[in-house]
C-alpha cells in the first residue's frame, strides 16, 4: 500500500506460499482479487519468471566480478533491484519507474560501482588512530540516508 497505490490483481502460481487462508483473507481485506495460474505451467508466469532470471543473472555478475562472498546475495539482488527502477523501459515509454512514480528523473551522477574499496568510518579508534577501516560499497541503506 506504499504511495496510496491499490493493488487490484495478485497473480501466483499454485506453490504453497500465496495459497493460504490466512493470505486469502488478507487480499480479501484489501479487495485485490487473487488469479492462480494453472499448476506446474511456470511459462504462463513468463514476465515474472523472466525478471527473476534477470536479477540471477545479474546478481551472479555482481558478485562475481566484484569477488564478494556469496553470503552478499541479498545485498547485490538489492542493488539489481534499485538499479532496474532507475533504469528506462519500453513499458513505460522509455521512462524509469522512479521517475513515473516521484515525477523526476532519477539521479545516477555519483553511483560508486557495487563491491569497490571504500573507507568506513570507525569509532573504535584512539584520537592517534586512523577514523577509517577498509571496506567494500554494497549499496544504500534503506533505512538511514547512507551507504
Amino acid at each position: 500500500m506504499q504511495f496510496d497505490t491499490k493493488i487490484k490483481h495478485f497473480r501466483s502460481d499454485r506453490g504453497g506460499e500465496f495459497t493460504g487462508d490466512e493470505f486469502t483473507r488478507y487480499l480479501n481485506s484489501k479487495g485485490t482479487e487473487h488469479k492462480l495460474t494453472v499448476h506446474d505451467t511456470p511459462k504462463h508466469n513468463g514476465v515474472a519468471e523472466r525478471l527473476n532470471r534477470t536479477v540471477a543473472k545479474r546478481t551472479r555478475a555482481l558478485l562475481h566480478a566484484s569477488k564478494l562472498p556469496k553470503f552478499l546475495w541479498g545485498e547485490a539482488i538489492m542493488h539489481v533491484t534499485w538499479l532496474k527502477n532507475r533504469t528506462a523501459t519500453r513499458a513505460l515509454d522509455n521512462k524509469t519507474p522512479y521517475e513515473m512514480l516521484y515525477k523526476k528523473a532519477p539521479n545516477l551522477k555519483n553511483l560508486p560501482v557495487w563491491g569497490c574499496r571504500v573507507k568506513v568510518h570507525s569509532l573504535n579508534s584512539s584520537k592517534l588512530d586512523m577514523r577509517a577501516i577498509n571496506g567494500k560499497w554494497v549499496g544504500f541503506d534503506r533505512n538511514r540516508n547512507g551507504h
